[in-house]
């Protein structure tokens, strides 16, 4: 490609601004070829829009070694005079002069450090460069060696958030407040408030003689709050940016990471940390971390509702079948008191039959004086697993580990007695171990509560509330969300269940579920080798080890478990296999409750999704508002773990033994495990 005559025999470098067409603006994707003047190469890059000058700059110095950024100016002819490129206005100016040019030529020209010698001492003349460019430094080639990515930090806009007088900000005092602390976090300065209300606020810088100062009042007729008086110039030499700033709170916190907890609310604090200092390069408190999180949440600024609200599944619930847990209502409250557990349990009657209900919880004080209270036909049974750790409570850590261990298997014992003389046995020989203190805690906890042999409801094999542990770990995240949130995360989830358990119950072919079902063979096959002698009508004995009565037109077994369960034991099912017809069903002599088609009909029902526009404002201060109630926030952090019963934080957590090596609960003192050296 032959040069311009106008630029023959030069040995600077051209470059040559080039478009398939006319220039329309410099928005429009550019061909740029740069030709070296004195060698045959050239440079063809293709811009899109956007294109800066200093983008020009970079391109030719990242090519031409010789021509590093900060040695060279750039100019071109236009209309016989020599125009140099110094800024983007004279860039933009370039294009908008040459709409119709194909072709615009540019020359580089080489600008060099002169150094001037005078009596053995060297002066260095700094050459400023055009445009764009910064000042040249002799250290600036050292940078070669040590290039480094720029990273842009979220905050960079924060700089100019302040910038004239009549700025207006439309979110009232509230915004002025974050924008100005958004401005000193990046500009790297502190300021204290003169007049700091709703009307108007006036801040300076906090140093006395620096003259900084911004002046802000509300106008009245439209709201918005407006700059009146600034002095945007700092004297005070401290206005550089620092990665710690005590203006950054958690309410700024929360503001920025809003959007990204609302996407994933199981964000940690310890994400928010790295968040920031990767991406906003500001180092916060972990406190900070944590409360803008939980403000981020809705938890602790109130705005979302935080009041009794309940939701209720299944109003007819014919079953509990297949060993599944069934959610039937769930309630928020702002405490666990006994106002709210009658309130709670007085929806609760409204809507279940009026079937007798076994109750199985832990002895909160508002269950026990509550529930017989609502329910007085109903029966209540207190958690297994939870007087286990009453009963280590109750014996402290004076007594040996293995002494407390028998005690807790002797206590079970007493629990699972079928008859009121095993449990006499029982109760014997757990007061022999135990002496007056096992003596004392039967005395405190009514027999009729726990034990089999003088519970009157059926358990059908329940015999602590561990199931409600399994709930509250499947909802433990949602634990986590702000109550709105909350309610709608447990409709979706059981939602799904039901949806799931439907589908999975439809394919069934077995009369009783697949679960129970499996329980049932392994029964039968277990008392194959039993022997069953007819003793009269529907009245069998079971010669097993040791032998047992079986009454099937009672429905019960001297063992215990079949009228205490609901469901055929071992004894029971080898005499219904040996004596049942080809017409009889084992199916008929297992309680309802069992069977496939209650389990179908406990999930007929559907909960249907809830449409986003049907839910209602709360915040427009319509009639419908329900306020937070006026109770204090307790201090410290909320607790998001289960309060455990007495007793249960004496099972220490394992730890590493250092003799054995094994994660265990022993140390080197109490190791018995044997020497590996």
């Amino acid at each position: 490609m032959k040069s311009p005559p106008c630029m023959r025999h030069r040995k600077s470098p051209v470059v040559v601004f080039a478009t398939a067409g006319a220039i329309r603006s410099h928005r429009s994707p550019l061909m740029v070829e740069i030709q070296t003047g004195y060698g045959s190469e050239v440079l063809v890059v293709r811009l899109v829009g956007g294109i800066k000058l200093f983008d020009v700059f970079r391109k030719i110095g990242d090519r031409w070694d010789t021509l590093s950024i900060g040695r060279f100016s750039l100019s071109y002819v236009l209309e016989g005079c020599n125009c140099k490129l110094v800024d983007e206005e004279d860039f933009d100016n370039m294009l908008y002069l040459c709409p119709d040019s194909n072709r615009i030529y540019g020359t580089v020209e080489e600008v060099r450090p002169s150094i001037a010698l005078s009596g053995g001492s060297s002066t260095i003349v700094s050459v400023r460069a055009t445009g764009v460019l910064e000042d040249v430094d002799m250290e600036e080639p050292l940078d070669e060696f040590c290039r480094h990515i720029e990273t842009r930090y979220l905050t960079s806009g924060w700089a100019n958030l302040i910038h004239s007088v009549g700025q207006v900000f439309r979110g009232g005092v509230m915004d002025f407040r974050a924008v100005l602390q958004r401005y000193a976090i990046e500009n790297g300065f502190m300021y204290d408030f003169v007049k700091n209300d709703k009307y108007r606020v006036t801040a300076k810088c906090k140093f006395e003689k620096c003259e900084w100062r911004v002046h802000a009042i509300l106008d009245r007729s439209s709201g918005e709050f407006v700059i009146k008086d600034l002095l945007n110039e700092h004297r005070c030499g401290s206005t550089y940016r620092r990665n710690k700033h005590k203006r950054l709170t958690s309410s700024l916190v929360a503001s920025e990471i809003a959007s990204m907890v609302n996407q994933n609310n199981s964000t940690s604090p310890m994400h928010i940390l790295e968040f920031f200092a990767n991406k906003y390069g500001l180092d916060l408190p972990y406190y900070h971390a944590w409360l803008g999180v939980e403000k981020a949440r809705g938890k602790i600024d109130g705005h979302l509702i935080q009041f009794l609200v309940s939701v209720v599944f299944g109003i007819s619930v014919p079953v509990f079948e297949n060993r599944c847990l069934f959610p039937l209502a769930f309630a928020i409250v702002g405490a666990e008191n006994d106002d709210n557990w009658l309130w709670f349990l007085g929806i609760l009657k409204s809507v279940l039959s009026p079937r007798p209900i076994t109750f199985i919880t832990d002895r909160n004080h508002g269950l026990v004086s509550n529930i017989s209270t609502v329910f007085p036909h109903c029966h209540h049974a207190y958690c297994l697993y939870h007087l286990q750790f009453n009963l280590r409570d109750h014996f402290p850590g004076h007594f040996r580990k293995g002494f407390r261990n028998k005690l807790v298997k002797l206590f079970n014992k007493i629990a699972y007695a079928p008859s009121v003389a095993s449990y006499n046995v029982c109760v014997t020989k757990f007061c022999d171990h135990g002496g007056a203190k096992a003596k004392t805690f039967l005395a405190n906890v009514p027999k009729e509560h726990w034990t089999n042999a003088y519970f009157k409801g059926k358990r059908y094999g329940e015999m602590s509330s561990s199931a409600i542990e399994s709930f509250n770990n499947w909802v433990l995240e949602a634990r986590r969300m702000p109550v709105m949130n909350l309610i709608d995360c447990l409709r979706s989830k059981i939602m799904v269940q039901m949806s799931k358990r439907r589908e999975d119950s439809a394919t069934w072919i077995s009369e009783i579920g697949p679960v129970m079902d499996a329980k049932l063979k392994k029964r039968i096959e277990k008392g194959r080798a039993w022997r069953v002698q007819k003793s009269s009508t529907g009245v069998y004995e079971v010669k097993s080890m040791p032998a047992v009565v079986v009454d099937l037109e009672e429905g019960t077994c001297s063992c215990g478990s079949w009228q205490y369960s609901g469901f055929v034991c071992a004894h029971v099912a080898t005499v219904l296999a040996k004596t049942c017809s080809e017409e009889e069903s084992m199916a008929d002599y297992i309680d309802p409750f069992y069977h496939v088609v209650a389990y179908q009909q406990t999930y007929e029902d559907k909960i249907h999704p809830v449409l986003a526009m049907d839910i209602p404002d709360f915040t427009q201060g319509t009639a419908r508002e329900i306020k937070p109630p006026r109770n204090r926030r307790p201090p410290g952090r909320p607790c998001l773990k289960r309060i455990r019963s007495r007793g249960e934080e004496c099972m220490a957590r394992p730890r590493k033994c250092s003799r054995c090596h094994q994660l265990c609960n022993h140390n080197r003192r109490t190791c018995t495990e044997a020497s590996k050296d």
